[in-house]
């Protein structure tokens, strides 16, 4: 059931921007579809009006059920088989959580300790997400209402001290290919945005009008492009793109370069703490998520008792994509996980903002 809960805007920004940039500094994942050469600037600039047009079916239906969750009004459209659409997005959340921990301990075993067991990090990370969740939305957002001077101000400090080794001809020729592979960059980083499934869990402990809530919604989204923009260039600026495209983790690597007069050097350190910081705050956020729509199935008003069983699931099921990487990448390939965010995103949402009209439910003021 929802929390009653308060998130006030820049909390629910900083949630928003953090969660999703950390799987810039982490996988570099621009290469993963369309244009796949220099140009991928103009589509994470292109980004926000498309992240902005793919809100709009969750935006609407949020104005007609101002005070409840997707996992509430899911049942007040369809009713019983509400239930069926809430336990489809809790195995997407679930879906969503399980590659990103994969994600998480595949640059913890990579690049930071080789020689840990995936299964130790999990049981070790565990208990500090069962002990953010119990606390509730207002404490995981002001988590990261905390840790955003850290999570930004690094990203920056460390685009400052890579622009002396920064070659910007190597985003010339622009537009290189069509307008139209651009484009289509710009859909695929969107719908790769599951954020915006989240924002249908969080918009209720909002407490603005419709005409502030969107302006929270676009400079969210122009903090993301931003942010995106600032890794790209520190990325391909300095390691060139040819090279950034056998990378793994790319902007780790870049991170590495910096070097000022051999005194200021070896500051991965500053990398890693932003990439734990922003990590862990989408764990948690994700978990939230899917333990609100769980109570919700279950039919009752707190989640917490449903933590530790919860827990119990996402292990076994972290654990199980780590002995599938190849099926998962070929899953993360924008020609497949496009088409599954768009289900979730926009497909049903929409159906459900049909629904709603037809039987004239929620505030039709709206």
């Amino acid at each position: 059931m929802l929390e009653n809960a308060k998130i006030t805007p820049r909390q629910f920004i900083f949630v928003l921007v953090i969660s999703r940039i950390v799987i810039a500094i982490t996988f570099f994942p621009v290469f993963a579809g369309p244009p796949g050469n220099q140009d991928v600037w103009i589509s994470e600039v292109l980004s926000l009006p498309v992240h902005l047009l793919l809100t709009v079916p969750f935006y609407l239906l949020w104005k007609r059920f101002p005070k409840q969750s997707l996992f509430e009004y899911t049942q007040t459209i369809l009713g019983r088989t509400g239930k069926a659409v809430t336990l489809l997005y809790v195995l997407y959340f679930i879906h969503e959580l399980s590659i990103f921990l994969y994600e998480w301990c595949a640059f913890l075993t990579t690049a930071i300790m080789p020689e840990t067991p995936v299964l130790f990090i999990l049981l070790f990370l565990f208990p500090f997400c069962a002990y953010a969740v119990l606390k509730g939305i207002e404490v995981i957002s002001r988590f990261a209402e905390f840790i955003a001077p850290l999570v930004f101000g690094g990203i920056l400090v460390i685009f400052l001290l890579l622009a002396k080794d920064m070659d910007f001809k190597i985003f010339t020729p622009v537009m290189e290919k069509s307008m139209i592979s651009i484009l289509a960059g710009a859909f695929v980083m969107g719908l790769r945005t599951s954020e915006i499934v989240v924002l249908a869990i969080l918009l209720p402990h909002l407490q603005l009008n419709s005409k502030k809530t969107k302006l929270v919604l676009l400079s969210g989204y122009s903090l993301i492009a931003l942010f995106w923009l600032i890794t790209t260039i520190s990325v391909l600026a300095t390691l060139g793109i040819e090279f950034s495209k056998t990378l793994q983790f790319a902007y780790f690597s870049a991170v590495r370069l910096v070097n000022i007069g051999d005194f200021i050097e070896r500051i991965e350190s500053i990398h890693l703490s932003i990439w734990i910081l922003s990590g862990y705050l989408r764990i948690i956020l994700y978990f939230y998520c899917i333990l609100i729509g769980l109570s919700q199935i279950v039919g009752i008003k707190d989640y917490k008792p449903l933590v530790l069983a919860t827990l119990t699931i996402l292990l076994p099921v972290s654990l199980s994509y780590q002995s599938n990487i190849s099926d998962l990448n070929e899953f993360l390939s924008y020609t497949i996980v496009s088409w599954v965010n768009l289900i979730f995103i926009v497909v049903i949402p929409s159906i459900l903002l049909a629904v709603a009209f037809f039987r004239k439910l929620g505030e039709t003021n709206a």
